[in-house]
């Protein structure tokens, strides 16, 4: 055999066994080069989005648009009870253990869920909330990367303390035009179902995480649109039918948290006038750095 005949043949068996290589690592990682491939998406809230309370994990909202968007999409959970995105908060959720993985995971699209433990705050204002609001989101746009945004209003609590998920509609609106994004409004997904709330009257059941997750799918997918307010795509949920006694009972938790609101801003007021007097920014500059 000549050198040449030699050479051809090692050439050969080099060629075959790289083919044959690369099509074990496919075999093997072929979950990670899908989900290399796959559109990135990071839920970020708090106790709403992780699922709080769930007996199963997987009835959580995001691991429900998880199935409904399918392996095209890698769908997070960077949800973390008790969260807050002002900066007077009980538990910022930037100071949480979770925030750096929820940065560092770099979605494509980004799904906020905030203002449900915000919006009871004594210091909480639209203005504050909105300017601390834009303050986290913006730490998620940092990347070259296009980002595709949407923000969730939380359902209404049926606790009275709680207040009203309502007064955060506009400026969730306005931190949502400063991004080019999209609001997703959850109202009436669970107005007309008390059945859906847990025994707190706060946290909610997988039946309405299905619904939310489905809203979601579909505003992701763009299968459905909204209509333009302040700059932002406002998409709110379908109205559905409400039985007169739920009606009634709505009607009653609706006063009731106006009533509590009232009281706690006139026990409030000394606090707050006092914050006002050292503080008259903090409204668009935060409490703390």
């Amino acid at each position: 055999m000549s050198n040449g005949s030699v050479i051809d043949k090692f050439r050969k068996i080099t060629r075959v066994s790289a083919v044959a290589l690369v099509a074990v690592m496919v075999m093997v990682m072929g979950c990670s080069v899908t989900s290399l491939a796959a559109t990135k998406v990071a839920c970020i809230g708090d106790s709403l989005t992780r699922g709080y309370l769930l007996k199963n994990p997987e009835e959580s909202y995001p691991s429900q648009l998880q199935k409904l968007l399918g392996a095209d999409y890698e769908v997070k959970n960077f949800g973390y009870t008790a969260s807050y995105v002002i900066d007077d908060g009980a538990l910022e959720y930037i100071d949480t253990p979770i925030y750096p993985d929820s940065v560092a995971y770099d979605g494509d699209i980004l799904i906020f869920m905030f203002g449900a433990n915000d919006i009871r705050a004594y210091d909480w204002t639209p203005k504050y909330f909105e300017n601390q609001y834009a303050k986290v989101v913006n730490t998620y746009t940092r990347s070259n990367k296009q980002h595709k945004i949407f923000f969730v209003i939380p359902p209404e609590s049926r606790d009275e303390y709680f207040s009203l998920q309502r007064n955060a509609v506009e400026p969730t609106l306005k931190v949502a035009a400063r991004f080019g994004a999209t609001v997703i409004d959850s109202y009436n997904l669970a107005i007309g179902h008390p059945e859906y709330y847990m025994e707190d009257k706060v946290h909610l059941t997988g039946a309405f995480y299905e619904k939310l997750a489905q809203l979601a799918a579909a505003s992701v997918k763009g299968e459905i649109t909204g209509k333009t307010i302040r700059g932002a795509e406002y998409i709110y949920a379908p109205e559905e039918t409400v039985s007169s006694e739920v009606t009634q009972e709505n009607n009653v938790l609706y006063a009731a948290a106006q009533e509590a609101k009232a009281q706690r801003d006139e026990a409030n007021k000394p606090y707050l006038e006092k914050l006002l007097a050292e503080h008259p920014d903090y409204e668009t500059t935060g409490l703390y750095n």
